[in-house]
């Protein structure tokens, strides 16, 4: 009895203690919806997207940080830099205007994890429309943004492309078997 007692307390001195041992340790990623920078944060990407819309692409790379990096634009794994950007759009808003619409932005910092930073995700829906033939295409999108410095320095474009290929009148045939 007296050995299962020994027993008892010690156990129970572990329990007592082990909340403060699991408190104690590394939380992992902190994410925050809320903080200092995020209402810029929100202008910021706003003005991008409302430059697009008035095909102004000198406002739109003003926005951007000198070395910015921008990825899937063109359905392109390689990143653009600001040049390649503005050569991108200028292209873009020759042949086609763009409407957004439903777009929503939301505001996310990152602490202690590989993605670290203030960032700033955006969801809408793109209309273009070509400029000579009228004929408009929906894209559903969704950006992330990377923002320092009151610039943007890395966007990543997410759209389906399969959508805006088969708005052009491309078809997609099953491989042979």
């Amino acid at each position: 009895m007296k050995t299962f007692k020994s027993i008892l307390s010690v156990v129970f001195a572990l329990l007592l203690f082990l909340p403060m041992h699991v408190n104690a340790q590394d939380e992992g990623p902190k994410v925050t919806l809320e903080f200092k920078n995020a209402e810029t944060a929100v202008k910021l990407v706003q003005n991008y997207t409302t430059a697009l819309q008035e095909g102004d692409v000198a406002k739109m790379n003003a926005q951007l940080h000198e070395n910015a990096r921008i990825y899937g634009l063109g359905g392109g794994l390689d990143s653009l830099t600001v040049v390649q950007h503005k050569e991108y759009f200028m292209n873009s808003t020759t042949q086609f205007t763009h409407s957004i619409s439903q777009d929503l932005y939301l505001p996310v910092k990152v602490e202690g994890n590989w993605n670290e930073g203030e960032w700033l995700l955006s969801w809408g829906t793109n209309t273009i429309t070509d400029k000579k033939t009228k004929k408009a295409m929906v894209v559903p999108y969704h950006t992330v943004s990377m923002i320092q410095g009151g610039k943007i320095v890395f966007i990543r474009y997410f759209y389906d492309m399969l959508n805006i290929m088969k708005s052009q009148g491309f078809t997609l045939t099953s491989p042979k078997q």
